[in-house]
């Protein structure tokens, strides 16, 4: 019989059931993103600027879900790390691979926006503050930054000498699409 946290309070059973779940899809999030890299590494696809890209969305996703757990933990709650399916491996074109991710982001945020309004209907405002801190907007401008990842790759085509060059000013810019600038 597991006992109860002595760090325990005002933390439902349901906030910490939608902790977990959102854990579990920020490991989605982070294994899909492994696939990308994996696949954009490829000898047979060779874009090194994707998955230079990919790698570091799989490091925050990994990041996110740690924090997570962290506060989970932090809170006297339980965390369960349950089974995640198989990412998809294959992608059509680079394109393809890029509206997953945009997918992909907008799916977590739905995810965090829920988890926001569990924290809201279980009156706990610790959580509510965790989420808006900086899980939120993180995941905005996340979305941001892929649709503008998504415009320019369309500006430059999916294939050629626009591809390669695009994919180079990522590999240069760190693995990300734009430079803030």
């Amino acid at each position: 019989m597991a006992l109860q946290s002595l760090a325990k309070q005002n933390f439902s059973t349901e906030s910490e059931d939608a902790i977990v779940q959102q854990i579990q899809v920020e490991q989605t999030a982070q294994h899909t993103y492994l696939a990308c890299a994996s696949y954009f590494g490829r000898d047979d696809v060779a874009l090194p600027g994707l998955e230079k890209h990919f790698l570091k969305q799989a490091e925050r996703e990994g990041h996110r879900a740690q924090i997570l757990i962290d506060y989970q933990n932090m809170r006297g709650g339980r965390v369960v790390i349950k089974e995640i399916s198989q990412p998809q491996t294959e992608w059509a074109s680079a394109r393809n691979a890029v509206e997953t991710a945009l997918a992909l982001e907008k799916d977590v945020n739905k995810s965090l926006l829920n988890l926001h309004a569990v924290a809201a209907n279980s009156t706990d405002p610790e959580l509510e503050h965790q989420m808006k801190r900086g899980h939120l907007t993180e995941r905005v401008h996340e979305i941001e930054e892929v649709a503008k990842g998504l415009t320019q790759l369309e500006r430059v085509g999916n294939n050629g000498l626009g591809l390669y060059l695009w994919d180079q000013k990522i590999y240069q810019n760190d693995g990300e699409y734009t430079t803030g600038e």
